[in-house]
């Protein structure tokens, strides 16, 4: 079995090119319905990568309905529903449409960049400094822009508070780092950012979930963790929840807000999404600067190659972030840093916010269309959406039949905290697919799917 298995191109993402390796096999037949994949170790030594990243693409090829594992036993082929045979495929070419990813639009960035990337050529002392090791510490101007920029709407972002990050992954990370959060608990949405997740299981948190609203965290629901499970830290996304596209009120996130100070519980604030819609409460660290972490990039709105991100944070947590960059990286690069103000100081960062709001305005109508009468949860300037399936779907069920079909969307149970239930439903990303006729397409299939009988379950007797 093991001679399937290619070598893997060393340029590209490992991960990913495993599970193309697997759909490739399950497409050929090389790989059949209910056959048992090669143990991570074992095909981990077979390719020469780590065990890590066998895992990954197992994660991964499970999300897209590839494969299914099963507890104490391993990694299995998902056996196809009977779809095909019923009714015929629903797309028009072997091309798969994937929703599954919350990412925002590519747009073309090369006419902007260039002629900004061609003036380091004539930076010449200015740029040795860029390219100096010991010199990002500082970036004392760069700090000031970023603060300028987002002070434009508030005055709370001081340059001494403010730190840089590869990404918000990585700011995440720092902040459960400088908050000496491995091994203790930390409190979050009951359904929460995926992203979290792995970071706590590799950190050894335990995560505690937070009941959800239509607003997101039920402050009773929080009292009543932090009285229990005593946590230092409370994650949350307050605009544009991920999955559920909830936004807080400004109402709600000073009720979040009170509690958290009352018990001494810092809130680290995600807000990659919050510059998105048109219209939104304040961010909670305009409101308790002191008392919120705030995390910010430039992924959804504006960059998301550059992977640059910047963090806020209370006054006397500097030393710690510090210590956190430290460790993790050393230091963070001036020139990609100088490379993100140069973008945001010649208009392009807002520039690029307006189109990516054109184009999500663009795929919502999309979306509207196919899903009218359905039950899902949107939000204006949101690039993903919440979708509640119908009794007579199960949510594994209905990822399995639209995988089949050629649709890749996100399991309830990718954001499920703490063994919690998991809802029935699905997240469907707008901006991942590749152009608005293929999310037209794609979302045809899922509607179709949506109305029609699922395979009925095997009776055991």
């Amino acid at each position: 079995m093991m001679t399937i298995w290619q070598d893997l191109d060393s340029s590209n993402n490992k991960a990913t090119q495993i599970v193309e390796q697997i759909r490739l096999h399950v497409e050929q037949q090389q790989l059949k319905p209910g056959e048992k994949l090669p143990p991570q170790r074992q095909l981990a030594e077979h390719l020469a990568v780590t065990v890590g990243t066998i895992s990954r693409a197992y994660a991964q090829a499970e999300l897209q309905g590839l494969i299914e594992s099963k507890t104490g036993s391993g990694s299995y082929v998902k056996s196809p529903t009977n779809y095909q045979q019923q009714w015929g495929s629903l797309k028009g070419n072997n091309q798969h449409i994937e929703l599954w990813q919350n990412t925002a639009f590519t747009q073309a960035r090369a006419q902007q960049l260039v002629p900004l990337l061609q003036n380091y050529a004539q930076a010449g002392e200015q740029l040795d400094q860029l390219l100096d090791n010991d010199h990002s510490q500082n970036l004392v101007a760069q700090r000031e822009s970023v603060c300028a920029w987002l002070n434009q709407s508030s005055s709370c972002f001081k340059p001494e508070q403010l730190f840089f990050s590869y990404g918000a992954q990585h700011g995440l990370n720092l902040c459960l780092i400088a908050l000496e959060l491995v091994g203790e608990r930390v409190i979050c949405e009951a359904l929460c950012y995926p992203g979290l997740i792995t970071l706590a299981k590799q950190l050894k948190i335990e995560l505690k979930g937070v009941a959800l609203d239509e607003q997101g965290i039920c402050p009773d629901s929080l009292l009543s963790h932090i009285e229990k499970y005593h946590p230092k830290a409370l994650y949350l996304t307050p605009t544009l929840q991920n999955p559920t596209t909830a936004i807080m009120s400004k109402a709600r996130r000073q009720q979040i807000i009170d509690i958290c100070r009352a018990h001494q519980v810092i809130i680290i604030e995600d807000d990659v999404c919050g510059l998105l819609p048109d219209q939104r409460p304040p961010a909670m660290v305009e409101m308790a600067p002191q008392q919120v972490i705030y995390l910010n990039s430039f992924s959804k709105g504006a960059f998301k190659g550059l992977r640059f991100a910047y963090l806020h944070t209370p006054a006397h947590l500097q030393t710690a972030f510090n210590s956190a960059i430290r460790g993790s990286v050393w230091n963070i690069s001036p020139l990609l840093v100088d490379v993100a103000i140069q973008w945001i100081q010649a208009g392009f960062a807002d520039k690029a916010l307006i189109e990516q709001r054109r184009l999500i305005g663009q795929r919502a109508q999309l979306l509207h269309h196919h899903m009218a009468g359905m039950d899902y949860s949107y939000q204006e300037g949101g690039l993903h959406c919440w979708l509640r399936l119908p009794a007579n779907w199960r949510c594994s069920q209905f990822v399995a039949a639209a995988q089949q079909h050629g649709v890749e969307v996100a399991s309830a149970e990718h954001f499920v905290v703490d063994n919690q239930a998991s809802p029935n439903a699905v997240r469907l990303s707008l901006g991942q697919a590749e152009s608005n006729q293929q999310l037209d397409q794609g979302l045809a299939i899922l509607a179709k799917l949506l109305k029609a009988t699922p395979e009925p379950k095997r009776q055991l007797f």
